[in-house]
Order: structure tokens, then C-alpha cells, then sequence
């Protein structure tokens, strides 16, 4: 664990150039934290073979109960890291007709709730699925039956959950610059960490992660949707 003498947070010398430039000026009331808010298609990348699978590993749920990721032996699966305080939180309405789309083809998506970015998911887990009805994206917002959102989880860091830690040694890192350190709540930095909430993985239906995507190659579920479509043709 890396920090300073104030307990702050500090990065390792050879993860410097990993990150965006600060500056010690005010941050601009106006100016949200993250990247911006543009459709980056681009920023995805395909995943190395690997010689397991998410099936080997378990989560936990709301509720605090553990499950065994192998109950989606056979599903295409998007894991997403997720947070309700987040300019991105809209994504999760386009969540619901992607999986009313395709829910009937073998499609799931598996959310998982962080705080490590800019405290964005600062909730209890009893208190997630409220936040999301009532707050953002509101409005009496319902997650689909296969919207599965569970516990909290740190993607990054000493203490990243060993999905994630699989998931990032597999799938290579979609950006030159992971961010800026004052937002980033966590050490140590790594060059295949998780950049900010909502980015994806794509799972095919032998638990192997396929695709990486950026939180910025959305487009309404588009980016993802063209790969989608593939893992859920093949035999």
C-alpha cells in the first residue's frame, strides 16, 4: 500500500505516466469528474485466451449472501462496475431494453457497485437499490429480472475482488491514461485498472471473458450491442 505521511494517497514512480495531468487549482464547479462525456467507439479491446473462467469464482449479493457465478454456465454475460452518483448512471436505462431485447437469447448483465471513484457509490448495500428508483437514474427506475446487481466491490487496488483481478489480467487496458490520481480512491495504481465506473467486460457462454470496454464506448448500448450479438451466435 503506497501513501504519503499525511495518510493520503501516492503513486508508485512507475505508474506516473499511467495518469492524466492535475493541477492544484480549484476544481471548476461545472467540471465533473472522469472522462467526458462523449462516445468513444474506439475504446474497446478483445481479451486474451485464458485458462479459467468466471464461473470459478463468487460474489456477494445485497442481501449479503454468496453465490457461485457458475449458475450462468451457458449465458453471455456484460459485467459492469457501477455507481449512482456517477454522470454515467444513465447507462442503466439503457440496460433494461437491451436485456428485454435479448434476455431470451441467453443475455444477462451482472453489476457490481464501487466507491473507489471519486466516492461515487458512497451507499450501504441495503440502500443501492433505493438510490437508483429514487435518485438516479429516478424516477420510479426498476432494474430488469436480468439486471443482477450485487454487493459492493473494489475493482482496483490491494484489495480488488478476485473476479476483477481476473478480469483485468486478461482483457489489456483500452486507454493510454487511466486518469487523474486526486479522483481514484484506492492504491496502488496499475496499468490494467479499471479507469472509471461503468466499464465492461463481455463474457461468452463458457465463462471466458472476450471484450474490455471503455465507460465511454456506449452509445446507447450499440458498441457493446455488435459484439453481443457475436458471442450469442456462437455454438
Amino acid at each position: 500500500m503506497f501513501s504519503s505521511a499525511n495518510g493520503g494517497y501516492r503513486v508508485p514512480p512507475s505508474s506516473m505516466q499511467l495518469l492524466s495531468p492535475t493541477t492544484t487549482s480549484p476544481r471548476p464547479t461545472s467540471e465533473r469528474p472522469g472522462p467526458a462525456l462523449i462516445d468513444e467507439t474506439t475504446r474497446w479491446k478483445q481479451c486474451d485466451m485464458a485458462n479459467q473462467s468466471i464461473y470459478d469464482f463468487q460474489v456477494e449479493s445485497l442481501n449479503g449472501t454468496f453465490t457461485d457465478l457458475s449458475q450462468y454456465r451457458g449465458q453471455v454475460l456484460l459485467i459492469v462496475n457501477v455507481a449512482t452518483f456517477c454522470a454515467y448512471t444513465q447507462q442503466y436505462t439503457d440496460f433494461n431494453p437491451m436485456l428485454s431485447q435479448n434476455s431470451n437469447r441467453g443475455f444477462k448483465i451482472l453489476a457490481f457497485p464501487c466507491n473507489q471513484f471519486y466516492l461515487q457509490e458512497p451507499g450501504e448495500n441495503h440502500e443501492i437499490l433505493n438510490g437508483l428508483t429514487y435518485v438516479r437514474p429516478g424516477n420510479g427506475w426498476r432494474p430488469h429480472p436480468d439486471l443482477h446487481i450485487y454487493g459492493k466491490v473494489e475493482v482496483n487496488g490491494a484489495n480488488n475482488h478476485p473476479l476483477y483481478e481476473f478480469l483485468k489480467e486478461t482483457c489489456p487496458q483500452t486507454v493510454d491514461r487511466i486518469g487523474k490520481r486526486d479522483e481514484l480512491m484506492y492504491d496502488v495504481i496499475g496499468k490494467n485498472d479499471i479507469t472509471w465506473n461503468f466499464e465492461k467486460f463481455l463474457i461468452d457462454r463458457q465463462g471466458r471473458p472476450r471484450y474490455r470496454f471503455h465507460p465511454t464506448a456506449w452509445s446507447h448500448g450499440q458498441v457493446v450491442n455488435q459484439f453481443m450479438q457475436q458471442l450469442m451466435n456462437e455454438q
